[in-house]
């Protein structure tokens, strides 16, 4: 698999280790990375990590029935340096019991990535440029998360 292709499962990756729940599997993607949302302070301890798993509700399928999509992938690749940037946009739809099938979120996804020993990793994901819906299915406090504008 050429590097194109590894950086886009990577990318990819992200979208399905949420969505299935698996929120260490998450958080481990940005192990010698840094998480930012647009307005707040980078995720890159893995006591930080620990706090925003622990804001994501889950229900009784162990999901947060989320879709994250991921779309206009436009990547560069230094492969001299084993280096890579994108960006991308993301749309996060939601639908719970209670909720019906919802845009919850919408963004801008500026990565960096680093390729270590033949494998690509995240170095950076930095969200801009926030459209926030109701996340209020999704996070138990989404101002930990996502700053009031």
């Amino acid at each position: 698999m050429g590097s194109r292709e590894q950086i886009i499962k990577l990318i990819n990756h992200y979208g399905f280790t949420i969505d299935t729940g698996d929120l260490h599997g998450f958080s481990g993607l940005f192990e010698h990375a840094q998480w930012i949302m647009e307005g707040t302070q980078p995720i890159e301890t893995e006591a930080q990590w620990a706090q925003a798993r622990d804001l994501v509700i889950l229900y009784e399928d162990g999901t947060p029935r989320t879709k994250h999509l991921t779309s206009n992938i436009d990547l560069e690749i230094d492969e001299e340096a084993g280096r890579a940037q994108s960006q991308s946009y993301v749309t996060v739809l939601q639908q719970t019991d209670e909720l019906p099938l919802q845009v919850i979120f919408s963004g801008h996804y500026f990565d960096e990535f680093e390729r270590v020993e033949g494998h690509w990793r995240f170095t950076k994901r930095h969200i801009r440029h926030p459209l926030v819906g109701n996340m209020s299915a999704h996070l138990k406090s989404v101002e930990a998360i996502i700053p009031a504008s």
